[in-house]
């Protein structure tokens, strides 16, 4: 089982925050598709600070026992601010499901970069995957059932996406030849995106293709062991296929750099954060 704990937050800018009264459509289908279990935290005043932001299709996953909703005790200040509430209740969601699942459940924000209060949060040198406009996401017309039943039907392809997301990360770190092995993993993960276009076609299913940042946690001796990562590289798709598959504006990108990490983490926990960024037109 692999769950994500979600927001309603969107990073605007420089203390700038967004929040909404309805999770985004997309996002939530996004969420559903690749991921087997959703917590959506709530917020808890005994004031009533906070309203609620339950919604039809929030309902519906949760009746479907997909989405959960953890209730954080959270006593606000005088303030009407709202965002950097509901970003500690996600941090907290998060520690509680990995105290009950050790290392099963990452974060998610539709930023590039991911929101952290100070005083959660570490700065160190991460690994990053960027999937650029290369990851099939349902538009918002599919409905949230066809959706499930997509998943029941198509379990092993979308498993081994994941397998080969792990794999990519676990063989970097571990390879004295990392661009090697670069080359090889990102050509299986292509592939199975392509695969995954492919079958949502066949199936009907309107798609986008959205972006996706994982950011995974490594130890600062592997980053610090010259050419344990390897150089920043980018991969574009085949350019046989890219064009007629929607594929022509898509790359993988694999690199080191800086950022914000929860503190939080389980020990031996790996991919931490999943950012789900601007998506594009209808293909």
């Amino acid at each position: 089982m692999r769950g994500v704990v979600i927001s309603n937050v969107e990073l605007l800018g420089i203390k700038r925050y967004r929040s909404s009264r309805y999770l985004d459509p997309i996002k939530l289908r996004q969420y559903l598709l690749y991921w087997d279990k959703i917590d959506y935290p709530e917020c808890v005043d005994p004031d009533g600070f906070f309203e609620s932001l339950d919604s039809p299709e929030i309902n519906f996953l949760e009746r479907a026992n997909v989405l959960k909703r953890t209730k954080v005790n959270i006593k606000p200040r005088s303030s009407r601010v709202y965002e950097p509430y509901f970003i500690k209740a996600q941090l907290t969601a998060f520690k509680l499901n990995n105290e009950l699942e050790k290392g099963c459940w990452t974060l998610a924000q539709s930023n590039a970069e991911l929101l952290l209060p100070k005083e959660d949060a570490v700065l160190t040198r991460n690994l990053e995957v960027d999937l650029f406009q290369c990851l099939p996401i349902p538009s918002q017309e599919v409905s949230l059932a066809d959706i499930l039943l997509f998943k029941e039907h198509r379990r092993d392809e979308l498993l081994e996406f994941r397998s080969l997301l792990d794999n990519l990360y676990l063989e970097i770190i571990a390879s004295g030849d990392p661009d090697r092995v670069k080359v090889k993993n990102i050509e299986q993960l292509q592939q199975k995106l392509i695969e995954i276009n492919s079958i949502m076609s066949e199936s009907r299913i309107k798609r986008l293709m959205g972006n996706l940042k994982i950011e995974v946690n490594v130890s600062d001796m592997i980053l610090k062991t010259a050419g344990a990562i390897g150089a920043a590289t980018l991969f574009h798709f085949p350019v046989g296929v890219s064009a007629a598959l929607g594929f022509a504006s898509s790359f993988i990108n694999v690199k080191s750099e800086f950022g914000l990490k929860p503190t939080s983490i389980p020990e031996g926990m790996k991919d931490y954060a999943y950012l789900y960024y601007a998506h594009k037109n209808l293909v």
